[in-house]
């Protein structure tokens, strides 16, 4: 299946990407300027995810996959973001 990977986010630079066990290539599925693509994704399995962003502090951001939100919230004084978690 093929799902949208999206972030809103309105100023800043960013790197995400959705892997698997079985199926990590390396490379960062969406890296700044781009800020939507497609990610195919094979029913049943596991998928993990994993951003880091930077930005002026309160900047908002939300990472989506399809109608999932994956991550929300807001760039601190650190000036950076960076999570990982379970699709």
């Amino acid at each position: 299946m093929t799902k949208t990977l999206k972030i809103t986010m309105s100023d800043g630079k960013w790197l995400v990407d959705i892997f698997s066990q079985a199926n990590d290539s390396g490379v960062y599925d969406l890296i700044h300027p781009n800020d939507e693509t497609d990610v195919s994704l094979n029913e049943g399995e596991m998928y993990g995810f994993r951003y880091s962003l930077q930005g002026k502090p309160g900047t908002t951001f939300k990472i989506e996959l399809g109608d999932d939100v994956l991550a929300e919230g807001e760039i601190d004084k650190s000036e950076t973001a960076s999570g990982r978690g379970v699709v």
